[in-house]
């Protein structure tokens, strides 16, 4: 629900420049209209790919009972083929049309596609499946990112956000330190430099909010002359993501807040957000005109619900 909130507050906002959107009052009071480039209306509380695919993976789950990157597919690929997927990303788009050609999930994705951040925004539920079990977590979201996203640097940042989400959801309190070597520890192995950028967030909280997210989007290639915004790239996504919580870890609203100003791709950096302070803070933190107001409120829900019962069926 977290993530779903986040995503549906920012999809109206998503491409907007910062200091846009720094002239919009009340963006996280409610939701907005949304018409995706161009294309009709949708209702309010409508949510993106983001979602979407964070939902599919769950239901996933449910079928299979682990990480089971064939049946992701199939999910995915439902998606494409009822056209329901609002919003998709071009290497996602690329590898479900080849999956839709009836090539295999392991060869779908190309390893030297852009480093996006596709799998990170999906990759929640696999860091509560796996909370206590670190190993076990790297291997299965390297399963799932791989459906849609081989760059190297893409599943790293599905794996710092995955881990992001099992250190939040089994800490009574956030203490940066460490989280942020929970984060970094979980990819220094694997990118150093990204892992080295994690650790550097520790200083960028001290700065002016301006100044830390100028560095986090430093030499990430954004678009010039637009004002500033988050690109898709996964490494700036997920640090922004990582900052907005640990600027407010306690609170839900001012975390989703902070990263629908960010601008650039505000719709994923509120849904990364969304969902490592959902896991941290609970539902009741979540205020309730979102919760019930955003799209497939009930089933979000109970999918949660069911999620939860189906990991901890074997211990009841």
């Amino acid at each position: 629900m977290g993530c779903a909130v986040g995503d549906a507050l920012g999809a109206p906002l998503e491409g907007r420049s910062r200091e846009q959107i720094a002239t919009m009052q009340g963006i996280a009071d409610g939701f907005r209209p949304y018409r995706h480039k161009g294309e009709v209306e949708f209702p309010l509380g409508q949510y993106t790919d983001d979602t979407q695919l964070t939902l599919a993976i769950v239901k996933s789950l449910l079928t299979c009972g682990r990480v089971d990157p064939a049946d992701i597919a199939a999910e995915f690929v439902k998606l494409w083929e009822s056209h329901e997927i609002v919003g998709a990303g071009q290497v996602a788009h690329r590898a479900v049309g080849r999956l839709m050609e009836g090539i295999r999930w392991e060869d779908a994705a190309a390893a030297d596609d852009l480093p996006w951040n596709g799998a990170a925004m999906r990759i929640a539920p696999v860091g509560l499946w796996h909370f206590d079990n670190a190993d076990q977590l790297a291997r299965d979201v390297e399963l799932a990112s791989f459906v849609t996203h081989r760059h190297p640097l893409a599943v790293d940042g599905a794996i710092a956000v995955a881990t992001a989400v099992a250190y939040a959801a089994t800490s009574n309190e956030v203490e940066t330190a460490s989280f942020l070597d929970a984060v970094h520890g979980s990819i220094a192995g694997r990118s150093p430099g990204f892992a080295d950028r994690v650790r550097e967030l520790h200083e960028w909280l001290a700065l002016t909010e301006t100044a830390a997210l100028e560095a986090i989007v430093a030499d990430q290639g954004r678009a010039k002359g637009r004002g500033f915004g988050v690109p898709v790239r996964v490494e700036p996504t997920v640090l922004a993501s990582l900052y907005v919580f640990l600027k407010s870890p306690g609170d839900y609203l001012a975390t989703v807040d902070r990263a629908l100003r960010a601008g650039g791709d505000v719709d994923t950096v509120a849904a990364i957000a969304g969902a490592i302070s959902g896991a941290h803070n609970g539902l009741d933190a979540i205020p309730a005109n979102l919760v019930a107001g955003v799209k497939d409120s009930a089933e979000i829900l109970d999918l949660g619900a069911r999620l939860f019962a189906r990991r901890f069926a074997d211990t009841a």
